[in-house]
């Protein structure tokens, strides 16, 4: 079987805006999936590479990067192929402190063959590429057994670094995260959404601690929501302890997405899984101007099964 090729410019539908702004965040789940388990990602990824440098060619790259599923060393490689001088790797390790987290018949239900119960195998996939400097990171692993089916494989949680992006005055508070899939964890339903409700709750006690009510936040990443009752509801309570707001669907409403990336925008919103939140600091306030989707999910040859899409802010 041929590897795919991939065309590294964007495809008819979606147009480059002009420069990028001092704050614009990329949110991508680029599939950085190890071989057999997904195929044609060395492909993928290289083209996913010059992308990023085609975009820094025309001053129009992303400032930061949030990457999910980067898995091993593809986040150094994206961000020396996209010229970022700063980059960061999330959790590698999932915690083993907490052997039954959530509770003793969710513990006893593991099934090995389903990845459960063997400890995570690969890191988290979470990375950050910054064009700023990094201040400080904080990383967050869930505990063995606080996930469902293949998901248990990786070290999912959450990575925080705080950014000294210039004219903000002081750092913003960048996070990533990535939480329980649904259907590719391939268990129960049920089993799935538990493993989500539990990490949504550590997610939201963890940037409490970690993050001062006064702190300036964009909070992005694969929230694997979608459209499921139980899963909307763990999220309504907002992850951010405050006024938190969805980035994209507030430029949508305003009618600020870039011509030819108003469909796949629309899209990102409905599917209901990727998402750039924030939430403003007591110093300086947050305002998102302007959105586009370098990364497309409808083109001939996607670079992954997500849209990669970006949202400029201003600060105030």
């Amino acid at each position: 079987m041929s590897s795919p090729s991939y065309d590294i410019e964007l495809d008819h539908s979606a147009t480059w805006p002009g420069p990028a702004g001092p704050l614009s965040i990329l949110s991508y789940n680029i599939k950085g999936l190890p071989w057999p388990i997904a195929f044609g990602r060395k492909e993928a990824n290289s083209a996913i590479g010059q992308r990023l440098a085609a975009m820094r060619s025309s001053n129009a790259q992303p400032r930061i990067v949030l990457l999910q599923e980067a898995f091993g060393d593809i986040a150094n490689k994206l961000g020396k192929d996209g010229g970022y001088r700063f980059v960061v790797n999330g959790p590698q390790f999932a915690s083993s402190h907490e052997a039954q987290p959530l509770g003793r018949s969710f513990a006893k239900g593991a099934q090995w063959i389903k990845g459960e119960g063997a400890g995570s195998l690969i890191d988290s996939g979470l990375a950050i590429l910054s064009d700023y400097p990094i201040i400080k990171v904080e990383r967050y692993a869930f505990p063995e057994g606080a996930c469902a089916g293949y998901d248990c494989l990786a070290a999912k949680g959450v990575i925080v670094a705080w950014i000294d992006v210039p004219g903000a005055g002081e750092p913003i508070a960048i996070v990533n995260a990535h939480l329980n899939s649904r259907g590719a964890a391939h268990v129960t339903s049920e089993r799935a959404d538990r493993a989500y409700s539990w990490q949504v709750a550590a997610v939201r006690e963890f940037l409490s601690k970690a993050l001062p009510n006064d702190t300036p936040v964009i909070f992005g990443g694969d929230f694997n929501t979608g459209d499921v009752s139980i899963r909307v509801a763990s999220v309504a309570q907002p992850l951010l302890h405050g006024a938190q707001v969805d980035g994209l669907r507030t430029v949508l409403a305003k009618g600020n997405v870039v011509s030819g990336s108003q469909d796949e925008a629309r899209r990102i919103v409905v599917r209901n899984k990727d998402k750039i939140l924030f939430r403003g600091g007591r110093r300086v306030g947050l305002l998102p101007e302007r959105a586009w989707v370098p990364f497309p999910l409808a083109t001939q040859e996607p670079l992954s099964d997500h849209a990669g899409f970006v949202i400029d802010f201003s600060l105030e």
